[in-house]
């Protein structure tokens, strides 16, 4: 049972989500031990919000997924519920422990995270969310630890934003063959392979080109700019991956693009921080 709900609550995009909070609240300037805590919070939430999706799709996973922990009998549909309630309730004190903000912006982020669970996630609109969770997390770790952000942050979040469009075209990819036989309309089935797979890297190359230019034209050093391009490189290895046919490499499209764009967004913040853009 222990195995069957570490695999829903969704382990490697929880941990990353909580990498990329605490990292960015280093940046940031916050201790040590905030930036921890802004993590924990994170991860707890993002803990919840996998939960939910394995709740919500318990059902056509029966049909599409059935290795997955419910259907496969690892767990109960009861005890992921549980979960889920007990990680958004820690996962909120622990925010709120930092900061009003925090707090505020981690119940935002778990109810974003729940309409896509529960709403929109089997629709082309599952985007909409996707990416708005991920443009609230960089604003959850610097809004959540230093209380104040500059008017130019509007732009951190906008890219943000981006990415995370970019992210769910991987994502919705890798699980285009199985929503086609449950009869899920995702964003990819609506699309299909291939205009996804150009979206997905029109919408990354473009992140690239913007955070590469801008850190260029800061005129900082030069070591934000060589981890952004390794973040680069990552991005179109794995977008490179897509080529391959196979259930267990299509995963790893959205998954090593996911950290390819938290070693390039974090390289860029820390790069705006040092040239003073984000504020003192």
């Amino acid at each position: 049972m222990t195995g069957g709900l570490i695999r829903a609550v969704h382990p490697f995009p929880s941990v990353l989500d909580a990498a990329a909070a605490t990292a960015i609240a280093v940046v940031a300037g916050a201790q040590i031990g905030v930036a921890l805590r802004l993590g924990l919070g994170m991860l707890l939430v993002q803990f919840a919000i996998g939960a939910a999706n394995d709740f919500a799709d318990a059902a056509a996973d029966s049909m599409a997924k059935p290795r997955k922990p419910i259907p496969a009998g690892l767990v109960s549909r009861s005890a992921v519920a549980a979960v889920c309630v007990v990680a958004s309730t820690a996962g909120l004190t622990v925010a709120a422990t930092v900061s009003s903000w925090a707090l505020v912006l981690a119940i935002v982020g778990l109810a974003d995270g729940l309409v896509y669970d529960l709403r929109l996630k089997a629709t082309p609109l599952a985007w909409v969310p996707f990416a708005a969770g991920v443009g609230l997390l960089p604003l959850y770790a610097w809004l959540g630890s230093r209380g104040s952000v500059a008017a130019a942050f509007v732009g951190v979040v906008a890219m943000a934003v981006v990415a995370g469009a970019a992210l769910a075209l991987a994502n919705a990819y890798a699980d285009l063959d199985r929503d086609r036989r449950s009869g899920v309309r995702s964003i990819a089935v609506f699309l299909g392979a291939q205009r996804t797979l150009v979206a997905n890297a029109a919408l990354l190359a473009a992140l690239q080109v913007v955070a590469l230019a801008t850190t260029i034209a800061g005129g900082g050093p030069f070591e934000p700019i060589l981890v952004e391009a390794g973040g680069c490189g990552l991005g179109w290895f794995a977008l490179a991956l897509a080529g391959v046919r196979s259930d267990r490499v299509r995963p790893l499209v959205w998954e090593i693009q996911a950290v390819s764009l938290v070693v390039l967004g974090t390289a860029w913040l820390a790069a705006l921080q040092t040239a003073g853009v984000l504020g003192a």
